[in-house]
């Protein structure tokens, strides 16, 4: 099939194969026919996922909607409506597997090409979807309305497409496909649905669609496709012990956990908390470029341990650097960013542990990015080495808490708490 160009998208590129993503074996449990009821701690602001703004968002994004790859636990880009990514040079391309939507229309080419322009014009001008498209070539000539077209995504045949950019690719603008903000929400949805089509119009082919949305309440979702429970309903509390209270009296299966509140559950609870992992692991990092440091003596596993409650795992048997620190010496200041929860939790207890060896300093990841790249500072919390020479201590996998009314071995985490409906019993 000739590639076709239409009035939403140009592209002339070559195609030159460097990356092969095969698509996966299934290997989930089999299907189990009961309602699974998820606790929310946020309303829903947009159903969109080019405007999700909350964990709420992001679990329909997710789950009702796919995107063209996924991300792993393990971190690796992976296939979700493509069947391989291939990409050299400039050029991208993408093929894509046999599935339909939920009203069993297929999933075309013009369908996902469309749908990767959807965001970038009104009325929905996703700020979030412009930055992850940003080096498709046409995309700010497209913004400016100085081309009806964007010039770099093209139809190839009848299961491909092709993305040019302005750059050579590499895996972190595949990363950008398996974002959420651009999922692939078909046109059809919005032109059909008009303006209230969240409503009524979320037919995506994430094997999931919604059946009732009822704000400040409740969202339904019924299986269209796919493993996992044949219901799912998230259901709004206001807040955590409220939530506890419900999954007590068996009206909750599952209650998301900022790893602050695991102090909150009983150890019975504690029993059934459930960390899903996600991309990344908690290491310390070290500047070895300041020759006189001195690393103070941690009994990691412990302090994990407490942290947690003993439902992570530590990575650090094999790990014993540190010297006893002299009396009136200084404690040594480990910065952590203060939107990795998990990061802050344990860095908490490491100074609730030694108050006189160790100091916290939270900040912003970006900061933290500056302090540590200019080596301004001597260790840090978190999952990327910053530093130019470090010592790195992998502790615990990065992870969200859960807790499960019953056992969830095969759950599959996003970041932003969001689960994986297909993966849970």
């Amino acid at each position: 099939m000739r590639g076709r160009i239409w009035p939403w998208l140009l592209l002339v590129i070559a195609f030159l194969p460097a990356l092969l993503i095969h698509e996966p074996q299934a290997k989930l449990q089999p299907v189990v026919n009961h309602v699974f009821t998820e606790a929310i701690f946020q309303n829903p602001n947009n159903l969109d996922p080019a405007l999700a703004s909350n964990s709420a968002d992001w679990q329909v994004a997710s789950n009702v909607f796919q995107t063209l790859l996924d991300i792993s636990p393990s971190g690796t880009v992976v296939p979700g409506l493509a069947s391989s990514v291939t990409y050299h040079g400039v050029t991208v391309t993408i093929r894509l597997r046999h599935l339909t939507l939920s009203n069993g229309e297929l999933v075309t080419p013009d369908m996902v090409a469309k749908a990767l322009v959807r965001p970038l014009v009104a009325p929905i001008d996703s700020s979030t979807a412009r930055t992850l498209l940003a080096d498709v070539v046409g995309v700010k000539r497209f913004e400016q309305g100085k081309t009806q077209y964007l010039q770099g995504i093209q139809v190839t045949g009848p299961n491909s497409l092709q993305l040019t950019l302005k750059h050579p690719a590499g895996v972190a603008f595949l990363k950008n496909l398996a974002n959420p903000a651009l999922a692939i929400v078909p046109v059809s949805d919005q032109a059909q649905g008009g303006a209230n089509w969240q409503f009524m119009n979320l037919i995506g082919s994430g094997g999931y669609k919604l059946i009732q949305w009822t704000p400040h309440s409740a969202l339904d979702f019924s299986k269209v496709s796919g493993t996992g429970p044949q219901a799912v309903d998230l259901v709004w509390y206001p807040s955590l012990s409220q939530a506890l209270l419900a999954y007590q009296n068996h009206l909750v299966n599952a209650v998301p956990l900022n790893p602050g509140q695991l102090s909150q559950l009983t150890t019975q609870e504690v029993r059934h908390v459930e960390p899903v992992q996600l991309p990344g692991v908690i290491s310390l990092y070290v500047n070895t470029a300041q020759k006189h440091l001195t690393l103070p003596q941690i009994a990691w596993s412990q302090s994990i341990r407490q942290a947690f409650r003993g439902s992570l795992k530590p990575l650090t048997a094999r790990y014993r650097y540190g010297t006893a620190t002299k009396s009136g010496a200084s404690p040594l200041t480990i910065w952590v960013s203060n939107t990795n929860p998990e990061a802050l939790k344990l860095a908490s207890t490491l100074q609730t542990r030694y108050p006189h060896q160790v100091a916290i300093s939270p900040t912003s990841s970006t900061n933290l990015t500056h302090l540590a790249r200019s080596g301004k500072i001597s260790a840090y919390l978190g999952i990327v080495s910053q530093f130019p020479h470090s010592l790195k201590i992998p502790l615990v996998p990065e992870s969200s808490f859960w807790l499960f009314s019953q056992g969830a071995p095969h759950a599959i985490g996003f970041e932003n708490q969001v689960l994986d409906w297909h993966s849970v019993p």
